[in-house]
């Protein structure tokens, strides 16, 4: 016999156990307490589980009452999301987005998500400069642009913070040279002037070894362990290890991504779903 869950019963059960009170969940329900009630009795003979323990003043959850919080919120998650995604308009045509080479690391996320809310929609990519993406939305030749340096920009959605490491290849010692060998970014980027902040604040010897505008060259000079990097730690693979202060190596400041965008349906529905995407990735890592 197939038993269903009913989602209302769920949404009552989720507001109870957050407001510690029958009374204010019915009043954040715009509900009386008493259906409030029968809402949870019903769950509770359905489930024939106990889920609350009620005394004159308190309402507390008992332990099948906090196993069942984090399916309902979940279940509830799901039911809002399948709304969301079948209201989504049908949009054709096509769409330019931006991504500074810090940023592209999101683009794995991103790009399935889109691929499947908006079949009909061409999507084309740029990686560039974060002041270039910016200057290109300002030319009207980008609708969305992603980028970890805004400058003193306003009107950007932070939409990710990342911790920026030193990584170095696993199974060679560059980390140990003396100046220490270092593949940074660019002239002009904020994390390459940060880098050089810190590992003099820190009073260690170092040495540009390489540079580059874009993540690919910083890390082929790590994987053949010629230098010492900067980089995302969600980025890296087994083959590098994290340096920190057992190493010498000081902190570094995490990364922002920030989110511009053009006013249009277009650009402000895959702004939706880029925004979903990253929050859906960051409470279920892959």
């Amino acid at each position: 016999m197939q038993r269903l869950l009913d989602i209302d019963l769920l949404r009552s059960f989720v507001a109870v156990a957050e407001a510690h009170s029958f009374t204010r969940a019915a009043a954040r329900l715009s509900r009386v307490q008493s259906a409030v009630s029968m809402q949870i009795k019903r769950l509770e003979e359905a489930l024939d589980r106990r889920l609350f323990e009620r005394d004159s003043r308190t309402v507390t959850l008992t332990r099948d009452g906090e196993a069942m919080l984090g399916h309902a919120r979940r279940m509830l998650s799901l039911n809002n999301e399948v709304f969301e995604d079948m209201s989504r308009p049908i949009m054709a045509g096509s769409a330019r987005l931006g991504a500074s080479d810090v940023a592209s690391y999101l683009l794995p996320q991103i790009l399935p998500r889109f691929a499947v809310a908006y079949p009909s929609l061409r999507l084309e990519i740029a990686c560039d400069r974060s002041w270039n993406l910016l200057d290109q939305l300002d030319a009207g030749e980008l609708d969305i642009a992603l980028v970890t340096q805004a400058g003193e920009r306003g009107g950007g959605r932070l939409i990710r913070q990342e911790p920026l490491v030193w990584a170095a290849a696993r199974g060679h010692l560059a980390h140990e040279r003396d100046p220490v060998p270092l593949a940074l970014f660019g002239a002009g980027c904020i994390y390459r002037e940060q880098a050089i902040a810190a590992m003099d604040a820190a009073g260690k010897r170092w040495r540009l070894a390489y540079s580059s505008v874009n993540q690919s060259g910083l890390t082929a000079a790590v994987e053949a362990g010629l230098a010492v990097a900067t980089a995302v730690q969600s980025t890296l693979g087994s083959g590098h290890r994290v340096l920190g202060p057992a190493e010498g190596f000081p902190p570094l400041p995490n990364i922002e991504v920030q989110m511009f965008t053009r006013s249009g349906a277009i650009a402000e529905g895959i702004a939706r779903e880029i925004a979903r995407a990253v929050e859906a990735e960051a409470r279920y890592p892959m």
